[in-house]
């Protein structure tokens, strides 16, 4: 399974709060279990000059307590869960975290108690989703907090582009949802040359641009039937093509126009390093998508030597033994 330990900060904020159904809907596919993690502000980090001491104790019992009775609920759907209260600034303790319990996900709001605003994330998230090096489920609260009982995903838009990662993420996706009642969109956006200019371009050279179009769409084409062919064991999978000029604008799209319920996507695409954070596209989607994204980050050391020496990363043909009597700890 793709996860193993599942991060959740939060901030005391009922808009941090809506991504604890995300993570437990996740935790239930993989049998992740989930760390709640609040970062409270000592005293020196303060926006007051002088802290009560005796008000910031009463604080941080109140903090426990908080995360207590979301992780009684946690608890209750058999996921273990660990529950942390750490000092200092809120990003920096939050990417510590991660590196000392090995955590695989992060699920996170885009925004948390400083409310929506016009930028695309708030300062916390965007510090952490940039310094952490982790995968991570992004998630835009809503006027209508989701039921953490209820929260299922039957329908994922997975971006594939052609590339070993993409074909990764879906291997991933699909192997995290074996079993379950659920549909696999695997969409690829088949870009088209922008040729920018002054004049407009002439016969030829459009004829010319629609035959390296159609070519791409071929290829594309058979691609996405052997990829569904090799994931569809127990779960449905459907490729989808789209022709567009905005590649992160035709994902977003498609997945409102599909109503499907995530978009799970490689943080890096054909052109982006892994020195970078996230790729134009995965960016793009991530900011203006209203649907939860779940991005992978590049993949894992061993799986990178083999791609190098040529061998398949994705060779799911055989399905997998259901480990459903199992139960969590």
């Amino acid at each position: 399974m793709p996860f193993k330990h599942i991060l959740v900060p939060l901030d005391s904020s009922s808009l941090a709060e809506e991504a604890i159904a995300h993570a437990i809907s996740l935790a239930r596919n993989t049998g992740a279990d989930i760390h709640l993690l609040h970062v409270q502000k000592s005293p020196s980090h303060a926006d007051e000059h002088c802290t009560d001491p005796v008000d910031w104790r009463l604080r941080r019992a109140e903090l426990r307590s908080y995360l207590n009775g979301l992780s009684e609920e946690i608890s209750g759907q058999e996921i273990a869960v660990t529950l942390s209260i750490l000092e200092g600034r809120p990003a920096e303790q939050i990417v510590e975290y991660c590196e000392e319990k090995d955590i695989d996900l992060i699920v996170i709001t885009a925004y948390g108690k400083g409310g929506i605003s016009r930028f695309d994330f708030g300062s916390t998230a965007h510090k952490v989703l940039s310094g952490s090096g982790r995968s991570f489920l992004v998630v835009r609260p809503g006027e209508a907090p989701p039921d953490p009982a209820s929260t299922t995903y039957t329908k994922i838009l997975v971006s594939m582009d052609g590339s070993p990662r993409s074909e990764w993420v879906a291997c991933q996706v699909a192997s995290m949802m074996r079993g379950q009642q659920v549909e696999i969109i695997l969409l690829q956006v088949i870009a088209v040359p922008e040729m920018p200019r002054r004049m407009p371009i002439t016969q030829e050279e459009h004829a010319t641009r629609e035959k390296f179009v159609e070519c791409n769409r071929r290829a594309a084409e058979a691609y996405l039937e052997e990829m569904a062919r090799q994931l569809q064991n127990g779960i449905k999978v459907r490729p989808r093509l789209l022709v567009s000029q905005k590649v992160a604008e035709g994902i977003y799209a498609t997945a409102e126009e599909e109503g499907v319920n995530l978009i799970a996507m490689s943080a890096h695409d054909w052109q982006t390093g892994a020195q970078q954070v996230t790729g134009t596209v995965c960016h793009t989607v991530m900011c203006h998508s209203n649907l939860p994204v779940l991005v992978f980050q590049d993949l894992p050391e061993a799986q990178l030597q083999a791609l190098h020496a040529g061998a398949d990363i994705c060779q799911i043909r055989q399905p997998t033994q259901s480990n459903s009597g199992a139960t969590h700890r």
